[in-house]
C-alpha cells in the first residue's frame, strides 16, 4: 500500500507537470522556464523515492 510520502511526492509532481503543460500552451515565457525547473526538482524526489524503495526490497 503507497504511504503517505508517496502519495505526496506523485502528487506534487502531477502538479509540477501539469503546471509546466500549461505554460508551454501558453507559449515561450519565463513561466515555461520556471514551471520546467519545478519538474526538474519534482522528478529527482520521484527518482529518489524510487531508489529508497528498490534498497528496501533489496534488504527483504
Amino acid at each position: 500500500m503507497p504511504t503517505d510520502e508517496t502519495r505526496r511526492v506523485l502528487k506534487v509532481f502531477g502538479v509540477a507537470v501539469t503546471a509546466y503543460e500549461d505554460a508551454v500552451e501558453k507559449g515561450p515565457s519565463e513561466e515555461v522556464a520556471k514551471a520546467e525547473r519545478e519538474v526538474e526538482t519534482r522528478l529527482k524526489e520521484v527518482t529518489e523515492l524510487i531508489n529508497r524503495l528498490r534498497a528496501k526490497k533489496k534488504k527483504k
